[in-house]
């Protein structure tokens, strides 16, 4: 094989075509279900602002770059949730109006901050859930309990990314008819890695506490859990656009797992709490 046929053939780990034959297409076998759990669209708070200097996830992030980038990978839908704004009234319907646009693709999550918008986060999610068809919570911090509480009533997961893994944990416990999803293992680009291993023995611990694999560096730790958590605790995300899902989808990859347990992390996990 010479080299233009060698890139023609997308071995190269840049295009799409290994992703797609490694992700179940061998003879025989239906191709995974693939569902990326951590995605951010919209316009945020610095939107339309002449100054590069902005950061780029408080401008705006075009779904369409991400629906690029599934088709690349192979990753069959994406849970869309804003980027960072004050308040997220607005931009919970931007997000709305993207999952109606392009409703086979997307799957929307509100987003909401505990503090700008204290005492308005039930009434405002009711409608999100209820008429606007959104199917989970984003948050950064600690999920506070009337976010809980409506969660609960409204039988949707809270997806957080949190400040530590340790200040997260009571109420994930006293709640638990609510699924909660740490995002990042416990810790965002493996800042303190320490994090990644108590948020694995947090999920060993919490029936209704799951991981994401989103951004997570340090590709040991990935490993870690996937060796000590039931495979049931695992949820694929990316973090698109900014965090590139193609590189995220092949860590997946490269734990080398049984097809029906990767089958549980690509896609089957976030299925079964989101009733797909």
């Amino acid at each position: 094989m010479n080299r233009r046929e060698f890139l023609k053939g997308g071995i190269l780990f840049g295009g799409s075509a290994p992703l797609a034959s490694s992700l179940g297409q061998a003879a025989g076998q239906q191709r995974l279900r693939v569902i990326d759990a951590h995605c951010h669209a919209g316009k945020g708070l610095n939107y339309g602002k002449k100054d590069s200097t902005c950061d780029p996830w408080t401008t705006y992030n075009d779904p369409e770059w991400t629906l690029r980038r599934m088709e690349e990978s192979g990753i069959d839908q994406a849970i869309l949730f804003p980027i960072s704004n004050v308040t997220y009234e607005e931009a919970n319907k931007e997000i709305a109006s993207f999952v109606q646009r392009w409703p086979d693709k997307f799957i929307g999550f509100a987003k909401h901050d505990a503090k700008t918008e204290a005492g308005r986060i039930r009434s405002l999610l009711r409608r999100e859930v209820r008429e606007f068809g959104l199917r989970g919570l984003k948050l950064h911090g600690v999920p506070t309990y009337e976010m809980v509480e409506t969660a609960a009533e409204l039988k949707i997961p809270i997806l957080f990314h949190p400040p530590t893994v340790n200040e997260s944990l009571e109420v994930v416990r006293s709640s638990p008819q609510v699924a909660f999803i740490m995002a990042h293992l416990g810790s965002f680009a493996s800042r303190d890695w320490k994090e990644h291993v108590r948020a694995i023995q947090a999920a060993q611990r919490l029936p209704n506490l799951f991981l994401d694999t989103s951004s997570v560096v340090f590709f040991m730790y990935l490993q870690q859990a996937a060796r000590e958590l039931p495979f049931e605790k695992l949820i694929f995300g990316s973090d698109g656009p900014l965090v590139n899902s193609r590189v995220e989808l092949y860590k997946i990859r490269l734990l080398k797992l049984p097809r029906e347990k990767e089958a549980l992390i690509l896609g089957g996990n976030i299925g079964r709490l989101l009733g797909l």
